[in-house]
């Protein structure tokens, strides 16, 4: 994938690649990234699965004032997240690309 084109990027096919995307963002976007995944969680049912039970214990420590100082925690919200829609992708694909779409709505790619 080109960086230069990674912004603008939509439909993401796995979870890698929205991942590879996520990664490649500055701190600040990373947390809107997790943020908005986080608000749509709430219209999901995930509580029985341990991946996303991690990521809810580690995104909301995160101080979003001071993400420099928070980089590690960050880093641990995003590999919550990695992990949990990397299962997401293998055994629940439907699932996964609605995730990704409303994950998209968000705008959370835009520079």
């Amino acid at each position: 994938m080109v960086h230069g084109t990674l912004f603008m990027m939509k439909g993401f096919l796995t979870s890698g690649e929205l991942m590879e995307a996520v990664r490649a963002l500055g701190y600040k976007a990373q947390y809107k990234v997790c943020e908005a995944f986080y608000q749509l969680s709430k219209g999901f049912d995930w509580s029985d699965r341990l991946m996303f039970q991690r990521f809810e214990e580690s995104f909301p420590i995160i101080d979003a004032e001071n993400l420099e100082e928070h980089f590690v925690e960050l880093h641990w919200a995003v590999n919550d997240m990695d992990n949990f829609l990397y299962e997401t992708d293998v055994y629940s694909p439907e699932e996964f690309y609605k995730v990704v779409g409303e994950i998209e709505k968000d705008n959370v790619f835009q520079p």
